[in-house]
């Protein structure tokens, strides 16, 4: 049993939702596939706003090179397991809240990983190209909405895919003819379709050959923000200012832009035509 009953671990919520909202989002279950750089911080941030049920997915341990953006890498987490991390930061937090581990997110575990959920707040490394597509299928059919928002230089940039709008392959222009990086390259291109941060960075810093990229902690706190703001609205069912795709919202603190984007038909769009801006 938790030591403080909700009452008092949400009471400062109360005025910004009511007591009838900490239920919905304490019956609400949100899966939060990976559990690193963006992962960890938005189910942190969702667990501090109530939600009372999660499920939990990666099968990676911290590390040292995770220290510059990863908020549950510490000295004494390297070699753990960040699901593992995760969970048990989630319970130091509110031992009330259930949560359910996975390993992966895989033709075995998706159906189980999806089964009853709310939400899915996509947080799988950029490189996780193939289990990304079975999820985001299977949540469109399941009709479970889905938000990802990740860091880009120093900005963010969202995506918000419903069940009744554009489909993730839609949208990134994917299909299973194309080879894995050809899929990769239409994903960062739909990722950053505006490029806001094009005068600092010249190139995406992409490194294929090491699958890594590029990113620093506030950048990841920037999405996080985005990201559980648009889960928790989106559970209570108020206005959300994230459009869906094919709009996206990007940004950017150097240039000092924030834009909603809309790029009419994904990727397709986006090679093809100017983009339309909304400041």
């Amino acid at each position: 049993m938790a030591m403080y009953g909700r009452d008092i671990l949400f009471s400062r919520m109360l005025g910004i939702v009511d007591a009838k909202d900490l239920d919905t989002l304490k019956n609400s279950t949100v899966s939060v596939p990976g559990c690193g750089g963006v992962g960890f911080t938005h189910a942190e941030a969702l667990a501090r706003m109530g939600i009372g049920n999660f499920k939990l997915a990666d099968f990676d341990t911290f590390g040292p090179e995770n220290i510059n953006r990863q908020f549950g890498a510490t000295a004494e987490t390297f070699g753990l397991k960040k699901v593992k991390v995760l969970h048990d930061r989630l319970l130091s937090i509110n031992p009330d809240i259930k949560i359910e581990c996975f390993d992966s997110v895989s033709e075995n575990t998706v159906e189980k990983f999806l089964e009853g959920v709310d939400f899915v707040c996509d947080a799988l490394d950029y490189f996780v190209i193939q289990p990304r597509r079975l999820m985001y299928k299977l949540a469109y059919e399941k009709g479970i909405p889905v938000v990802m928002s990740g860091p880009i230089g120093f900005g963010a940039t969202t995506h918000f895919f419903l069940p009744t709008g554009m489909t993730f392959d839609q949208y990134f222009d994917l299909n299973n003819d194309q080879t894995e990086q050809d899929m990769l390259i239409n994903f960062g291109i739909g990722l950053n379709p505006g490029r806001l941060d094009r005068h600092y960075l010249p190139d995406d810093n992409l490194d294929f050959e090491t699958r890594k990229v590029s990113s620093v902690s506030s950048s990841c706190l920037l999405a996080t923000v985005q990201s559980s703001t648009t889960t928790v609205l989106t559970l209570l069912g108020r206005k959300v200012a994230i459009r869906p795709v094919p709009w996206v919202q990007q940004i950017d603190y150097v240039s000092g832009i924030f834009h909603k984007i809309d790029t009419e038909k994904g990727v397709v769009s986006i090679k093809k035509y100017p983009l339309k801006y909304y400041g």
